[in-house]
């Protein structure tokens, strides 16, 4: 009998604010790796510190590491999963990283086997999964059932998926933009959107969101679940409260990160119509543009564009020393690469979203 060159080891959940284990920064490591070879650099690697600040926190998902292990006590592989406990009762997440150097070796799918014993344990007979990847001209193009945007064939994650069942639901582009953006371009965009916001108001909040807004900002986060596009995603809507929203932050600031949210407020009701986040941390010079999001009855007053020309500014101002944006949206939503694309994103690679029914 062959004896495996790894062993797969489930990672102890630690008290909130613990320093990241020697396995929480294995893991960043490996991620570190398989972005780089991917992507050119690690920007969009999970830090050893997240990993940490997610397995304590277990309020609204419960969420599992395994890391595979070598026998120089490297980490070369991991599996997370997060099993949702107060929405999508029927769903968990899986993904699954392999260091470049030990792929094809049978260790993602030991360690994917894994990952599905956990969500079948759990109940859970729906898998879903996103994975980026990167441009690959030349690729056969794998297109979604929504018909927008396309997979990478050849690329080794989209292969991945396709040999172990799971189905392409959905592709988002992932974007770029070079910061600082000209301010004469965003007073142009401003100036173009503003005569249509008659009767809104604009609000900024760094790194905290007070608390008179708790209640309005959960209902955005609930209608992101609901209104932003999920393709052939079976995913249903996840609602938020305040102490969610108080969770949130309180993990944020575990995991060092910084953000800037700017809203827009109707002021005849004082209801809370759209908002941008924009988060990095304080030793990198990139930054993430996450959740945008504008409520249906508030639609058709360039809402989404004047959120975030004022979060851009704001970023300029306290991070001069960023120097590019990530962000990701669903191929099919149109109105919002449009904005992006006005801003100066431009297209940079991609992820797509699967999904797996056993």
């Amino acid at each position: 009998m062959s004896v495996l060159p790894w062993r797969l080891v489930e990672v102890a959940a630690e008290p909130a604010g613990s320093p990241p284990g020697w396995a929480h920064r294995g893991a960043e490591a490996l991620d570190r790796a398989a972005c780089l070879e991917r992507d050119g650099h690690e920007d969009l690697a999970t830090l050893a510190v997240e990993f940490a600040s997610q397995l304590a926190h277990q309020e609204d998902e419960l969420r599992t590491l395994l890391v595979a292990v070598d026998d120089d006590d490297s980490v070369v592989g991991r599996a997370s999963i997060d099993i949702p406990t107060t929405s999508n009762l029927h769903a968990a997440w899986v993904s699954v990283v392999v260091h470049p150097a030990h792929r094809r070796r049978g260790l993602g799918a030991a360690l994917l086997e894994r990952a599905e014993k956990v969500a079948a344990d759990a109940g859970r007979g729906t898998l879903q999964a996103e994975l980026d990847f990167a441009e690959q001209p030349g690729s056969p193009p794998l297109v979604p059932p929504t018909g927008s945007g396309a997979a990478p064939a050849d690329a080794p994650g989209v292969r991945f998926a396709l040999a172990h069942g799971y189905a392409l639901a959905q592709v988002d582009r992932r974007s770029l933009l070079p910061v600082p953006v000209a301010a004469a371009h965003l007073d142009r965009l401003e100036a173009q959107a503003l005569p249509h916001a008659d009767g809104y108001r604009l609000h900024r909040w760094d790194t905290t969101i007070p608390d008179a807004w708790l209640d309005a900002f959960a209902l955005l986060e609930t209608r992101m679940s609901t209104d932003a596009p999920v393709g052939a995603l079976d995913y249903r809507e996840d609602p938020w409260d305040a102490a969610r929203v108080q969770r949130m932050m309180v993990q944020h600031a575990e995991q060092g990160r910084e953000y800037v949210i700017t809203a827009a407020e109707r002021e005849a009701t004082g209801e809370l119509a759209a908002m941008t986040m924009l988060m990095w941390q304080p030793d990198q010079t990139f930054a993430f543009q996450w959740d945008t999001i504008v409520l249906a009855p508030h639609r058709g007053h360039r809402l989404g564009m004047l959120v975030k020309v004022a979060n851009l500014r704001a970023l300029a101002e306290l991070r001069p020393d960023v120097e590019r944006v990530h962000t990701w949206n669903a191929e099919e939503n149109d109105h919002m690469l449009a904005i992006n694309v006005a801003l100066g994103f431009r297209p940079a690679g991609g992820a797509a979203g699967w999904q797996k029914v056993v």
